[in-house]
């Protein structure tokens, strides 16, 4: 008899499916936690760490998209910036016993944060973002890894 081999054969891949964006369930299902997020923080339904999280999530991926030459410094880090100011008021309000609450200027900094997000997902392909968050998954380990966080980052 002969002996059984313990390959197992892979499953074939689409090649075009990695030129594509992402499905439109998965880009529905970000933008509403970001939505979500964004609802929360300027609504007051006691938004807590998570919408804060999820909301720098955006802005730091949109900054990597940046650093990465996908997007153009001088149109996106202007809204960066404001965005940036914002999400740290809204963390100084929360760290002084009052809700995590957005400003007039971050809110709407946040929301054109959010579209512009919307509309990478909807133009760069699902392999473009997910680098765009590897990458700033690794800036960010590498601010964790640093013994004292710089004066302008903000860890909630």
């Amino acid at each position: 008899m002969r002996k059984r081999s313990n390959r197992i054969p892979r499953p074939l891949i689409n090649p075009l499916t990695r030129m594509s964006p992402a499905p439109k369930e998965k880009r529905d299902r970000v933008m509403l936690s970001f939505h979500t997020a964004l609802e929360a923080m300027a609504g007051g339904k006691h938004p807590g760490e998570e919408e804060w999280r999820s909301l720098s999530d955006a802005i730091n991926t949109l900054e990597t998209m940046v650093l990465m030459g996908k997007l153009l410094d001088h149109e996106v880090m202007p809204l960066v910036t404001a965005a940036i100011d914002g999400m740290v008021k809204a963390a100084k309000r929360y760290r002084a016993g009052q809700g995590m609450r957005l400003d007039g200027p971050g809110f709407t900094a946040l929301r054109e944060i959010v579209a512009v997000y919307d509309q990478c997902l909807q133009g760069f392909t699902e392999a473009e973002m997910a680098e765009a968050q590897h990458q700033t998954q690794l800036r960010l380990n590498a601010v964790w890894r640093a013994k004292t966080l710089p004066d302008n980052v903000i860890a909630v």
